[in-house]
């Protein structure tokens, strides 16, 4: 196709109707005549009228044809999405069964509260209930994360770990203080504050007039700081920022590639980093009442954070040799904090 098919054919048919006209003239006073008559065309208001013409017969064939296009569309999709599965089968299935794994011990832990007596229930209400919504949310953005991976999403997958560690770092702030804190949080859902639910720990002075969430993750019982940079570029990937424009961690590091759908690159980091904010938040869950059950499941999801990462960054190294390699097995002696 011409690079301006728009262009060419207004002025290929535009000269094709003067050379048809002038064909037809009997004399040289009727040809110049004609040529005087194009020379006074509004050729501005007939262009407008031609793209007016193409869009629509263009739209309407695309309405004619638009479930055949799809079907090609979505054939290409799943070839796609069926290599990717290929390459990176073993390692989604860690995450998936994570998952599984955490759900179904949440639920062994809710009957167990289930059955404690009100007088223990009440001593935690505020907290529990917050932590209980909090890790539904979290267990729900785990699966998002997991499930734009499998189709080639990573960069959708480390935006929304974002909202994951956000989420991690405000329940380890309502740990940290306990009911009056949680009441607030509760609370503020009713309202369109974000953070002031915060001020309830009386950490903070009357005459701070905000309140950000940077605030409250200097004051948790996690340490930030080994996660600021990650944040950060977490941050510039959810931002119309350069940084996320141009550094995108499916792009394979390279600016020449722009990636505009699905990639087989990046998945590593969300993986991993999903994993670990998912078992940072169960474990403040699991322990507001503690039980033998609970502090098993704690201990083998941590284990569990181990075989993400291995299997994750195994598949990354057999999947792209000529790439910095990720997986070393001094690896499986790095704790979770």
């Amino acid at each position: 196709m011409d690079k301006d098919f728009t262009n060419n054919l207004f002025k290929t048919t535009l000269n094709e109707l003067l050379e048809e006209e002038l064909e037809k003239a009997e004399s040289q006073e009727k040809a110049e005549g004609i040529i005087k008559k194009f020379e006074e065309l509004d050729i501005e208001s007939i262009y407008g009228k031609l793209q007016t013409t193409m869009a629509r017969d263009i739209a309407n064939f695309m309405r004619e044809t638009m479930y055949e296009e799809i079907m090609r569309f979505r054939a290409e999709e799943q070839e796609f999405l069926a290599r990717l599965e290929q390459k990176w089968n073993k390692a989604f299935v860690t995450s998936e069964a994570m998952y599984i794994m955490v759900l179904e011990s949440v639920e062994s832990y809710l009957e167990y509260v289930n059955q404690l007596d009100e007088e223990t229930l009440k001593e935690h209400y505020y907290t529990f209930t917050a932590m209980q919504h909090i890790h539904g949310r979290a267990l729900q953005e785990f699966l998002e994360i997991t499930t734009l991976m499998k189709n080639g999403f990573a960069d959708g997958a480390y935006a929304r770990w974002r909202s994951l560690y956000e989420l991690t770092m405000i329940a380890s702030f309502i740990r940290k203080f306990g009911e009056r804190v949680a009441e607030a949080f509760i609370q503020s859902s009713k309202t369109d504050d974000r953070y002031e639910w915060a001020r309830a720990s009386n950490l903070f002075p009357q005459q701070k007039k905000y309140i950000t969430f940077n605030d409250i993750q200097k004051n948790c019982d996690i340490d930030s700081g080994i996660w600021r940079y990650q944040y950060d570029l977490a941050n510039k990937t959810v931002h119309a920022s350069p940084q996320g424009t141009f550094a995108r961690i499916g792009n394979m590091g390279t600016h020449e590639l722009i990636p505009v759908g699905r990639s087989d690159f990046g998945f590593t980091t969300p993986a991993e980093h999903s994993a670990i904010s998912l078992f940072q938040i169960t474990t403040l869950f699991f322990t507001i009442h503690p039980s033998g059950d609970g502090l098993v499941a704690i201990q083998y999801i941590k284990a569990w954070v181990n075989t993400i990462r291995e299997f994750y960054f195994r598949t990354h190294d057999e999947v792209f040799p000529e790439e910095e390699k990720l997986w070393d097995d001094n690896l499986l002696k790095h704790d979770i904090d």
